[in-house]
């Protein structure tokens, strides 16, 4: 059989379209090579080879070739699996950097491995009492005046470390929900992301079903998803549409629109049918007893589809919202009305009894994505899909509290909670101290740290008081023991100083009653400024009567050591040394190197976390570019191909030209 005279030049000029269109990839490629999440572009290509080209009067020589290039479609040099692995190590980052930009704030005043603070400040008090053992200095005004001034030293820097992490506190609240901070909370950042997401979802949908790639759109919507990786562990999967079908048999089946069917209703390949992107979110349930996760799910985005099964207009892409816990609060409230004012400013305000806010977040799915009980009780979601009982939820609320009674024993250990992302580390950084000992957390929280810096505060106080008020209520303390002195409570105290008796009745006791060294300054609660009650590190002071002179160090003596005037300096100098329950049987000094230690570990081995994660990291976004970045030298080479494969082509169609020339001279 002859060969069409005009076949040559179709092939030829498709393979002079073909390679001109690589070209233009190839400068694509090139010219977004600097591009921030740009994925290489490739054109597909296959030979054509039509379907049943064999005709009646072709004869065994003839063969079914040279019908030229097809160019199949555009496509991204992307590899899905280290797209999972990326976003996967990018949650375990961000958590371990969220929690050291926490632990280097609590560092700053915390950690005293390099520099003086609260831990040398208590020496500096226990070299004053030192001078003060000789009988002639216990009354002198200089060496009185010395301890004061330390003591005074000390309470300040107990305020000012209480205020740095009420501080941190806040900023890290801030961080979440954005309030009285110019940026975007962690929240409204998430809110916005899933928006994006749900919209560029149904144009690349739109785009891929009127033959359209989009790949720019699939770029924008990638770099969108690696952002909300940031924040919660998500996973990322792709399905099609399903529809529902008549079989041969007059049943009503499901089908995938991406797979096609024969006329037996059995799939015989892929459709090319766009495929949708859905995020789920991904968490884990613990039961009462703190033990046995559970790893759940829920659809934050719903591929792309923006109707409800009654053909309603919804959002195919869920939500955030920030719930707060006031102390003695029942239930957990929303953090902003209907107007979206702020209810609360932040978290880590304390009530009178030194509860903290406590912060939750409440997740809602993409309100298209709906599940439907069917006849047989299985339940299938709004893509068609057969899904467990367990999809079947409306919203996920993380909680990071543990619940005790009223005597501090845990009750419930339950959690839900996230095992990665700067969500998650911020919630561990502002949980109340029980919780974040208990409930899964790898370092401890603001909250602790506060605790122990009030209950060396406390301890440090009541201790100093007791010993004065032994040294100048001889008629109370001549009835009294040492050992019962330390047991009053700091209310005992400040009736006493108040001149009543320790339980608040009226007393007869005629004596000075101005024994009260450190006192409560008052900021929290008025009723409080200078007693000896609820004295805490944001608290403590020196009293003002000490300051004016109306108390002095006490001289009457314990006699129980002999009735020295210098019982009161010893009592306390003996107290600075000594170990103390109420601190872990700890000196003060100790107790303060303790919660050094405690800053300064969690900060090291966090930091080493952090680091190791960042290299597996950058591990895995170098084998990313390997495959999605542009090399400007393969790109070179790639022009290099082209152009002489382009310059072939034309050549070959001049060669044609030539030869159809010579055919016609001859007919002539």
């Amino acid at each position: 059989m002859i060969r069409a005279t005009f076949a040559g030049f179709t092939t030829a000029l498709s393979a002079i379209r073909t390679n001109q269109k690589k070209l233009d990839v190839t400068g694509q490629n090139l010219a977004n090579m600097n591009t921030e999440g740009y994925t290489r572009q490739s054109l597909q290509t296959s030979s054509i080879n039509y379907d049943n080209p064999t005709s009646f009067y072709m004869n065994e020589n003839d063969v079914n070739v040279g019908f030229g290039v097809s160019m199949d479609k555009m496509t991204q040099m992307r590899d899905q699996f280290l797209d999972v692995q990326y976003r996967d190590q990018n949650s375990k980052v961000n958590y371990n950097s969220t929690v050291q930009e926490g632990l280097n704030n609590l560092s700053g005043f915390l950690d005293e491995s390099n520099a003086d603070g609260i831990r040398k400040s208590f020496d500096n008090i226990h070299t004053a009492l030192t001078n003060m053992q000789d009988p002639s200095k216990v009354n002198d005004p200089v060496y009185e005046g010395q301890l004061r001034s330390r003591m005074e030293a000390t309470a300040d820097l107990l305020n000012n470390g209480a205020v740095q992490i009420q501080t941190s506190m806040k900023n890290e609240y801030q961080k979440i929900d954005g309030s009285g901070s110019s940026e975007n909370g962690y929240t409204d950042q998430i809110n916005q992301l899933l928006a994006d997401i749900g919209s560029l979802n149904v144009d690349i949908k739109k785009n891929q079903l009127l033959g359209n790639p989009a790949l720019e759109l699939v770029d924008e919507r990638n770099q969108k998803i690696n952002q909300l990786s940031n924040y919660v562990p998500i996973q990322v999967s792709y399905f099609t549409e399903k529809y529902q079908a008549v079989d041969a048999n007059g049943q009503t089946v499901t089908r995938d629109r991406g797979l096609n069917y024969n006329s037996a209703g059995v799939a015989t390949g892929k459709s090319g049918f766009p495929e949708d992107l859905k995020i789920e979110l991904v968490y884990t349930e613990t039961k009462q007893n703190g033990k046995n996760p559970v790893e759940k799910r829920m659809t934050l985005v719903n591929g792309s589809d923006t109707t409800d099964k009654n053909g309603n207009t919804v959002a195919n892409y869920g939500k955030v919202s920030v719930q707060i816990k006031n102390p003695g609060s029942a239930d957990y409230e929303n953090v902003h009305d209907d107007t979206g004012a702020s209810l609360i400013q932040y978290t880590g305000k304390a009530d009178a009894d030194g509860n903290i806010q406590k912060v939750r977040l409440q997740f809602d799915k993409a309100d298209s994505y709906e599940i439907t009980k069917n006849a047989d009780d299985s339940l299938t979601d709004s893509n068609g899909s057969t899904v467990d009982a367990d999809a079947a939820y409306e919203s996920m609320k993380t909680d990071n509290d543990v619940t005790v009674d009223a005597d501090g024993t845990i009750t419930d250990r339950s959690t839900t909670r996230f095992s990665s992302g700067s969500l998650q580390a911020s919630l561990d950084l502002l949980a109340d101290t029980t919780s974040s000992l208990n409930n899964g957390s790898i370092y401890r929280s603001y909250d602790y740290y506060m605790k122990r810096l009030d209950t060396l505060a406390n301890t440090f106080a009541h201790d100093m008081n007791v010993y004065n008020m032994m040294g100048t209520r001889d008629g109370y303390q001549n009835k009294t023991t040492k050992a019962a002195n330390l047991a009053l409570t700091d209310k005992e105290l400040s009736n006493l100083e108040a001149g009543k008796s320790k339980d608040g009745g009226v007393s007869t006791d005629t004596n000075n009653k101005s024994f009260l060294l450190l006192v409560n300054n008052g900021t929290i609660a008025a009723e409080d400024t200078q007693t000896a009650n609820k004295i805490t590190a944001a608290t403590i002071s020196v009293s003002q009567k000490w300051v004016n002179g109306s108390t002095k160090i006490g001289t009457y003596g314990d006699p129980t050591e002999g009735n020295s005037s210098t019982d009161t300096a010893l009592n306390m100098l003996d107290a600075m040394t000594s170990t103390h329950a109420a601190i872990g049987h700890k000196s003060y000094a100790d107790e303060m190197n303790s919660i050094s230690t405690y800053v300064a570990t969690d900060s090291y081995n966090n930091d080493n976390a952090l680091k190791t994660n960042q290299a597996v990291l950058k591990g895995i976004a170098d084998n990313q570019d390997q495959i999605s970045g542009v090399s400007l030298d393969e790109e070179a080479a790639n022009m290099m191909t082209y152009v002489s494969s382009y310059n072939a082509a034309a050549r070959l169609m001049t060669t044609l030209d030539s030869m159809l020339d010579t055919l016609l001279g001859i007919a002539r």
